[in-house]
């Protein structure tokens, strides 16, 4: 249940974000041609769109055909839309590119995807549906009357509006909106496949050494020794199709990655998202010599993380270069309460921002016991995240005063004052934070609201405001057990 009520989440985030763009669009190649016209059907012709885009190569051409006078290819234009718009390149079950498809003065619209069968990766013909994005509803709907031909490899529709429109496997699409997707249900052996990370992303000594059937056959739940072991757990988590299961890993020995070029566990790209999420117990073992030298975002053993527990590791000699959102440990890491006994020595280098010696970018994270000593473009550094690194650094000035009333079961109000962007009550207990709240339009903070009331330990709260970048406090601390 966790797992979907986390994919619904971010999916309805998405929707609800608008249009947001990659920096770094796919190379793709378009080639518009128009057919001539028939002398059986005098208004009816064709507008053809050939597809050229190795991150999703399923759809090879779009087509849209209608009755109209003059060159149809001044009444329409059809345009691939992967890697350009993360929302709609993100589309759970995507296969293809999604195409932004407009058209005028052209009657009894059809629009047709044609898409390479050797690509769909074990995913049944038929199991192929058409989407359109409907702005209004600001969610995607399933076209009427598709028609599937297996021979010509092409799925058809009749369409009356201009818009997004995309291809989607009925079974992955229709299962995380808990609708019944059993006739669509179907065997996938991913093994047989090559993964959108393997597409995507340069793999290094990943697949040299993994191992897929091992990685399938043991998962989810891996006990791990061996350089080809743990590089069979980062296959199997930045390729399984199911982005959110829950991992976990545990070292039953110290693991030498010298020699090796890694690669982070856990990605996102294009609105494609499969970050790591779940456990990482070293048990008290290291990895020595992990080597990650990239020219992206969110580089470390965990690239993207989600939800992560990591605990009772050390990583030695590590080498991490990335950009924004490096660190040896973690580049990114989100959603995420308690570390505990990570300690990591090493050489972190790439970006000006977002970077430290255990996670480059975080925004809760407490860390227990934990160290970091590397250098950080040849200048020694010992913080253990760049939000750890901002806070130590930006003067903390308590303009707002929190006021405790015990009497009236721990009530605590505060004064006003104006100027703060993203005012929150920042709420802890037993030193880890486990709520922040919006605070602009409250000035009493009552506990009965919250989950929080009555738990037995020590409970910090106090007031943060968005500052240079960072949430900072900006009041005073109150401090109460019970």
């Amino acid at each position: 249940m966790k797992k979907y009520l986390i994919i619904i989440f971010l999916s309805i985030s998405i929707l609800f974000t608008g249009c947001a763009f990659d920096n770094d669009p796919v190379e793709e190649t378009q080639e518009n041609t128009e057919s001539e016209v028939s002398p059986e059907e005098d208004n009816r012709k064709s507008y053809e769109v050939d597809i050229y885009n190795p991150d999703k190569p399923e759809v090879v051409k779009v087509i849209l055909s209608g009755e109209c006078k003059g060159k149809i290819g001044k009444k329409v234009s059809i345009f691939d839309l992967y890697g350009m718009n993360v929302m709609h390149s993100g589309v759970v079950g995507l296969v293809g590119v999604p195409v932004d498809v407009s058209f005028s003065d052209v009657d009894d619209v059809e629009l047709t995807f044609v898409y390479d069968e050797d690509e769909l990766r074990g995913i049944p013909e038929s199991n192929l549906i058409m989407l359109r994005y409907d702005e209004k509803s600001m969610f995607y709907k399933t076209v009427n009357k598709c028609v599937c031909d297996t021979e010509a490899n092409t799925i058809t529709a009749p369409i009356k509006k201009e818009g997004v429109y995309l291809l989607v496997d009925a079974y992955q699409w229709y299962t995380v909106w808990g609708i019944d997707a059993s006739e669509y249900e179907y065997d996938m052996d991913m093994t047989l496949f090559v993964s959108d990370w393997e597409r995507q992303y340069n793999t290094g000594s990943i697949m040299e050494l993994a191992d897929k059937n091992w990685a399938y056959d043991n998962a989810p739940n891996f006990c791990v020794s061996t350089p080809e072991e743990l590089a069979s757990v980062v296959y199997y988590v930045n390729s399984r199709p199911d982005e959110w299961e829950e991992v976990s890993v545990t070292l039953i020995s110290d693991i030498d990655l010298t020699g090796f070029t890694w690669m982070p566990m856990g990605w996102y790209k294009n609105g494609n998202s499969h970050a790591f999420c779940g456990t990482i117990d070293g048990q008290g073992h290291t990895i020595k010599g992990m080597s990650i030298r990239l020219g992206y975002d969110e580089c470390g053993f965990i690239g993207r993380g989600i939800d992560v527990i990591v605990r009772n590791i050390n990583f030695e000699d590590a080498y991490v270069s990335g950009t924004s959102g490096t660190g040896i440990v973690g580049g990114e890491i989100l959603w995420t309460n308690v570390w505990e006994n990570v300690h990591a020595t090493g050489v972190v280098e790439g970006g000006d921002d977002d970077y430290g010696g255990i996670i480059g970018r975080e925004g809760s994270i407490t860390f227990r016991n934990c160290s970091a000593a590397f250098l950080f473009n040849g200048v020694e550094e010992d913080f253990l995240s760049y939000r750890q690194k901002m806070l130590d650094e930006i003067e903390v000035v308590e303009t707002f005063t929190l006021t405790l009333y015990e009497e009236c079961d721990y009530l605590i109000v505060r004064d006003e004052h104006d100027g703060f962007e993203s005012l929150g009550w920042h709420i802890e207990l037993d030193g880890v934070q486990v709520l922040d709240r919006n605070a602009e339009s409250e000035t009493m903070l009552d506990s009965e609201y919250q989950w929080l009331h009555g738990k037995e330990g020590v409970h910090t709260i106090y007031l943060t405001a968005w500052i240079d970048g960072m949430y900072v406090r900006v009041s005073n601390i109150i401090e109460y057990e019970l």
